[in-house]
């Protein structure tokens, strides 16, 4: 059975049989029933004032019963007071009586009370047909007391179990109820008083649902009834009800008087489009190890609140577990155990009158996103305050977004090249001599200039420089051509993956304008060109360079000039190539320079990241107490009603424990150990002078803090102190000090909170998880299913009581809510449309279903009654309820 649900009534409407008033004409009972059933009415109360014709209420049921009309028909019995409204008009009073009572035993009962009208002699009038025709009395002339007629009821019947008592505040028979004094206002009260529920307009509902309209006075529900007289006017008015239609299922309409009855057909839960799952179906082994098996079923499932109960190892966690199984897309959830039913299927119902099925059994493979909170979940987060902080962004709609993906990138290209830098600095040759150290190759010039010197005389000098000149620009210009070949080579690597990404490119759907590949032939032409000119060069300087070869023996020069000129050759070749080398050398340390000061640039912009990560906190929050466009004023009430106790701010996390803690893992720990003064965190902390994020900063674009020996030195300058330096040298902690995913480890956002003003370290579990519930609920609050398993287990008492029953009694128009629960009070003050119960027999779990308004605790059958059996203050929830509203 799928519970409450809401379905059209009509308490107030007469039948061809009515005593007064009658204006049916020759209409049949048939006609009758075929009009209400044509009016979708599930219940009616079938009315007739003082008394009913005989068998009335069978022969409409058996009417109603041969059309296949699924209607339930109530007794109504109209009486007029004997208190008049301003206008001398009397007023109306309706005891209406359960289904199970039946048209003889109303009548007998009703005989045997005397109305306020006398015989002519003074003798008393009974309230039946009989008694008024042998008075010669018509009905339409009686009255009665209704203090009188209570007490009469109440020593033969029970109330709230066999009738109950509506009054009409308006029109014919009725009194104004919101009038400020006169004797009306008297009259009223007395009567608001002893009624059960209102027979009224659309209009009268928001001022009997006030309770000041006199001392203790409650809300009640609001009926809009035909009245009808005739069979043109049945369905003419009418009312919603959530409920099962029967008497008890108007019993249940009086504990919750505003979201059980509904006057008009514009409310929330009509017009609200929501998924819901309708149906969950099982059968077979529910682990794949183990006996434990769900029998062959078919659940229908409530949209509105269904709460699963059942007795310790009965399996009411189990079919929500399965849900999860198959429809494991929760965010921030986690897999409680391993559940695989053999056979499983749940039907999603996308909503509103035409809403579609969408099934997910074992053959498909799709994915729904609803919102799951599992057994001990809230646990798991409420202890761990990071996870928690984790799962607060998630909640609030922060992404992890990445450091920037480009300025990781060049920092690791300029690491890498500070890396190949300091490798050439210190790159030594087969003696051991620093190569790329500019004393090193002035040394080489000098010494090479001093060699040409010596074999420089007054007769060979000028053709000695003259062929040194030639020497030193072909060597240059071999030197071009042979960078030119390098160009070349790496353009060619370059352009070609570069293009490969281009075709990858203008592959993409949404690459609507192709762009064109990169060609370099004009590129390799002009360097083609600039090496054909450079190698013209060198054959015209070798050639002149063979000519003065000519001229030494021309010019009579006594000499081995093939050995002279060769010297020559390679004592020029040397100086050039150190000339270079002075060239190269310079270069790079500007270079250096420049990724030295780049590097405390890209290491500062994760400060920025930081702090954009601390605002989006900041805004998230702030969005989230704005109201929403899109919601109701109730849908927004709701939202900031929940958030009221909650505030949440981004706060920046330099954790400096990690942080010398990874520190320490990157230097000669030879240098910083722990003394009796000192330990070696303390000795680090005193030497790097790290103490907050600013100094973090600090250290990274170059700032002289580190304390080395009374002197302040900046980062780089300590990264060329080899001693304090393993193996790995400075490496290590460049990439920890730099890498933003090493940064990441001790430089942080939390989004951190307080809930009633108290910081997390302050709270109990309980009460963290209360924030948790609150918070996912805030940020997810309407639309998909919601399920909830064992909600008292993780939350704070007080909450469940005074803000989670309200909570769902509000939020379940908008979503639907499936609780598993031991606890009373979540089932019946939140009013739980349906009610389903788990059973364990033999290791088969099988679920029976209802709604709270079925059956009875004393016969122990029903819903009721397992309620009451199974929850631990089952009869006392009940029993403070029944008595707050006198049923």
């Amino acid at each position: 059975m799928i519970g409450s649900v809401w379905n059209k009534w009509d308490l107030h409407l007469h039948s061809p049989l009515t005593n007064l008033s009658n204006n049916f004409g020759p209409s049949s009972l048939q006609e009758y029933a075929r009009a209400i059933k044509s009016a979708d009415l599930s219940l009616i109360g079938v009315t007739n004032y003082f008394y009913f014709k005989e068998d009335e209420l069978e022969h409409v049921r058996a009417a109603l019963k041969e059309i296949d009309a699924k209607t339930v028909a109530l007794g109504n019995v109209e009486f007029r007071i004997n208190q008049p409204n301003k206008d001398g008009e009397w007023i109306n009073i309706h005891v209406i009586f359960s289904e199970t009572i039946t048209t003889k035993a109303v009548n007998e009962l009703l005989s045997k009370f005397s109305v306020t009208n006398t015989t002519v002699d003074g003798k008393s009038i009974w309230c039946s047909e009989e008694s008024f025709k042998t008075c010669g009395v018509d009905a339409g002339e009686i009255v009665i007391d209704p203090k009188a007629l209570i007490k009469h009821l109440d020593a033969n019947l029970v109330v709230g179990k066999d009738y109950m008592i509506a009054m009409c505040p308006n029109g014919y028979g009725g009194f104004q109820p919101d009038r400020k004094e006169g004797r009306s206002v008297a009259v009223a009260l007395e009567i608001d008083k002893f009624s059960h529920i209102i027979f009224g307009r659309p209009r009268d509902r928001s001022f009997f649902l006030l309770t000041d309209r006199f001392e203790n006075a409650i809300a009640k529900p609001v009926f809009n009834c035909s009245d009808a007289h005739a069979i043109g006017q049945i369905g003419e008015k009418y009312t919603w009800v959530k409920a099962k239609p029967n008497f008890q299922g108007l019993r249940q309409s009086i504990f919750e008087p505003s979201d059980r009855v509904q006057q008009t057909d514009d409310f929330i839960e009509r017009s609200f489009i929501k998924p819901y799952f309708r149906k969950i179906s099982v059968h077979g082994k529910i682990f794949d190890e183990g006996d434990i098996r769900f029998s062959d079923q078919e659940l229908l499932l409530n949209p509105n609140m269904v709460a699963i109960i059942g007795g310790r190892g009965t399996g009411k966690s189990l079919l929500l577990d399965a849900v999860f199984s198959r429809l494991g897309n929760c965010q921030g959830t986690d897999r409680v155990r391993g559940v695989n039913v053999e056979n499983l299927s749940i039907t999603l119902n996308q909503g509103g009158v035409d809403g579609a099925d969408i099934e997910f059994d074992n053959l498909t493979e799709d994915a729904y996103t609803y919102l799951h909170v599992s057994q001990g979940n809230i646990h798991s987060y409420s202890k761990d305050p990071i996870s928690l902080s984790n799962e607060i962004k998630r909640m609030l709609g922060i992404r992890s977004i990445s450091f920037d993906p480009v300025i990781s990138q060049e920092l690791i290209q300029i690491l890498g090249s500070y890396r190949a830098f300091v490798e050439y600095w210190n790159a030594k040759d087969a003696n051991g001599s620093p190569v790329n150290k500019p004393g090193y190759q002035n040394a080489i010039i000098e010494k090479n200039t001093q060699l040409i010197s010596t074999l420089t005389n007054p007769q060979n000098q000028a053709l000695i420089e003259r062929y040194q000149a030639n020497s030193s620009i072909i060597n240059e210009k071999k030197a071009f051509t042979g960078r030119s070949s390098e160009i070349l080579s790496e353009m060619t690597r370059t352009i070609g993956k570069l293009n490969e990404r281009l075709v990858e490119y203008n592959g993409y759907r949404d690459t609507l304008t192709k762009v064109p590949y990169i060609i370099t032939d004009q590129i390799v032409l002009g360097i083609n060109l600039n090496n054909s000119s450079a190698d013209a060069k060198i054959l015209e300087l070798s050639r002149d360079n063979e000519q003065i070869r000519a001229e030494f023996a021309k010019q009579g020069i006594n000499q081995d000039i093939s050995s002279l000129l060769h010297k020559i050759t390679e004592y020029q070749y040397a100086i050039n190539i150190a000339k270079d080398k002075l060239t190269e050398i310079d270069t790079k340390t500007k270079e250096y320079h420049k990724y030295v000061t780049r590097r405390g640039e890209l290491g500062g912009e994760y400060n920025s990241y930081i702090e954009n990560m601390r605002l989006d906190v900041d805004k998230a929050f702030g969005q989230l107490q704005q109201p929403n466009p899109e919601w109701n004023d109730e849908q927004n009430g709701l939202v900031q009603h929940i958030l009221k106790d909650i505030n949440i701010i981004g706060t920046t996390i330099f954790d400096i424990v990690k942080f010398y803690t990874g520190l320490e893992r990157c230097i000669n720990r030879g240098k910083f150990r722990g003394s009796a003064e000192k330990t070696t965190t303390e000795k680090l902390e005193s030497t790097f002078c790290v103490r907050n994020k600013d100094d973090f900063f600090r250290l990274l674009a170059g700032q002289k803090i580190i304390n080395i020996d009374e002197t302040l030195i900046s980062i780089e300058e300590f990264f060329w102190k080899d001693e304090y330096f393993n193996q790995g040298g400075r490496y290590e902690l460049i990439n920890f000090l730099f890498s933003p995913e090493s940064m990441k480890l001790f430089l942080y956002v939390n989004a951190e909170f307080t809930y009633k003003a108290k910081p997390v370290n302050k709270l109990s579990v309980g009460q963290r998880g209360t924030f948790y519930v609150c918070l996912k609920l805030a940020t997810d609050p309407f639309g998909s299913p919601f399920i909830f398993d064992q909600p008292e287990d993780d939350l704070d008492n007080e909450f469940i009581v005074t803000q989670l029953v309200p909570l769902f009694n509000t939020i379940k128009k908008y979503r639907q809510v499936i609780i598993v629960t031991h606890n009373a009070n979540l089932v019946v003050n939140s009013d739980a449309e349906q009610v389903i119960v788990a059973d364990n027999d033999g290791e088969i779990i099988t679920y029976s279903s209802g709604a709270l308004e079925d059956g009875d605790v004393r016969s122990g059958k029903g819903v009721k009654a397992k309620v009451c059996s199974i929850l631990e203050g089952g009869h006392t929830a009940f029993e403070r309820r029944e008595k707050k509203y006198g049923i």
